[in-house]
């Protein structure tokens, strides 16, 4: 299925090529760039699955965007699965554009309707979660690239990829430039030969935090009496991806009328006895060590539900709590509330790579249990990584947590001025970014258009 939805995108991304003389006719829509006008900026990601951490880097970067172009000089539109997940995020100026998750005749009519695009989303080319969310991207480069528009990713993770995929993505991308966020990423970048250099993820200069006072009512509210530490634990179910489509399966829940582990129409959640065992160890693990931390009264749990799917896990994590326990699922608050409680925490144990950077800003301990490359990489450039880095299969993972928690409480100071020191250099380096972003786009449409008079 996959295979078949790369066979589509390369008919989509040829016919891409006839949008311009088709539009003349009054066939679809297509926007060329010329001196004077608006600039019709795309930003291409993953949003509208109140994600916290996907919606947090569009934000910022829509914002840091904004100043640099200028707000009058630029028209952004935003794809996003829902709409109304989005409502109240962006100025009213930045227009938000409905996608379905059959994305195909979708994609090729916004891209060609806009003068550049942003892909603003961090797992832009990996295996680890869709191949189909990476094919999405690749379609969206390869359309960009076909009309002769610049196409830029923007803080994204190039990682691991099946080699089926591998193999396309350094086709269709080739006309797309990355800023990827880690060392890895760029590596992975260079062997597939593509163009780009190292930056960082564009959450690092996201503020919509919610207001101290307003977070500690929240907070209040769920339990919490005003002055206890409070523990914050991010947790998922890493043992789910990657989504696959099938085709069989889909067909087979129509005829029985029960479609299990199905994430979206023909595309289904990775299953079997011995994953549904790991997920439980982990969260088994994970109660343990919040058990040992919580039970003298030291800390309030608080579990985040950074995705909307992650309300499962957290509501798996509180029944093997032996305490109360304040539960914050993204599909009920925005990414600010999201936020503002990150930045209350007194330590946090995640396996959300945006739980770890939205909090960091204040310069809360991280424990991090891994999933992939993400946090491995985040934890690796702060330094952190001999002490507070775990992964989802670890032996005695419970106890481990437990300790590093205990010894970041210990070393809170000096680990909350080490963690502002890094922040600094992670913003000046994402201002850099959106520096090179303008010249990128502002200097591609130029020689562009001076190659057409040519």
């Amino acid at each position: 299925m996959d295979r078949l939805l790369a066979l589509l995108i390369k008919l989509f991304i040829f016919l891409s090529g006839f949008a311009k003389p088709l539009s003349r006719i009054g066939i679809g829509t297509y926007e060329e760039w010329a001196p004077g006008k608006k600039l019709k900026l795309l930003m291409v990601g993953y949003n509208g699955a109140r994600n916290t951490g996907a919606d947090a880097r569009v934000v910022a970067a829509v914002r840091q965007i904004k100043e640099l172009f200028g707000a009058e000089n630029v028209h952004i539109s935003v794809l996003t699965l829902s709409v109304e997940s989005l409502n109240g995020y962006f100025d009213e100026d930045v227009e938000l554009l409905d996608l379905n998750s059959i994305f195909l005749k979708d994609l090729y009519r916004v891209c060609s309707s806009h003068h550049a695009a942003v892909i603003c989303e961090g797992s832009t080319l990996k295996s680890t979660f869709a191949n189909a969310l990476s094919l999405f991207f690749c379609e969206a480069s390869g359309i960009m690239a076909k009309q002769g528009k610049p196409c830029i990713a923007f803080g994204s993770e190039v990682g691991y990829m099946e080699e089926s995929l591998r193999r396309f993505a350094a086709k269709a991308c080739k006309g797309t430039y990355f800023i990827t966020r880690t060392q890895e990423s760029q590596k992975v970048l260079t062997e597939l030969g593509l163009e780009g250099h190292k930056g960082t993820d564009t959450a690092w200069l996201y503020e919509g935090a919610a207001e101290h006072e307003t977070t500690c009512e929240l907070l209040r509210e769920h339990g919490w009496d005003g002055s206890t530490p409070l523990l914050g634990i991010a947790v998922i179910n890493p043992f789910l991806w990657p989504v696959r489509a099938s085709l069989g399966k889909w067909i087979k829940g129509g005829i029985t009328g029960t479609q299990e582990s199905q994430y979206d129409k023909w595309y289904y959640y990775s299953d079997s006895p011995q994953r549904r065992s790991d997920y439980e160890r982990y969260i088994d693990e994970i109660a343990k060590a919040a058990n040992s931390l919580c039970e003298r009264g030291e800390f309030f749990p608080v579990l985040l539900g950074m995705e909307r799917m992650d309300i499962e896990a957290c509501k798996s994590l509180m029944q093997k709590l032996e305490m109360p326990a304040a539960i914050f699922p993204s599909g009920d608050y925005t990414a600010d509330i999201m936020t503002g409680i990150l930045r209350e925490l007194s330590s946090l144990i995640t396996s959300r790579y945006h739980a770890a950077v939205l909090s960091m800003q204040k310069g809360c301990p991280i424990v991090a249990v891994s999933m992939d490359e993400r946090l491995d990489s985040l934890m690796k450039e702060v330094e952190l990584e001999d002490t507070y880095l775990f992964h989802v299969r670890d032996e005695d993972l419970g106890t481990e947590l437990m300790n590093a928690v205990q010894k970041g409480c210990n070393r809170s100071q000096q680990l909350r001025e080490h963690l502002e020191h890094e922040v600094c250099a992670y913003r000046e380096e994402q201002k850099r970014m959106g520096a090179f972003l303008k010249r990128y786009i502002t200097d591609r449409l130029t020689n562009t258009l001076e190659g057409t008079k040519h």
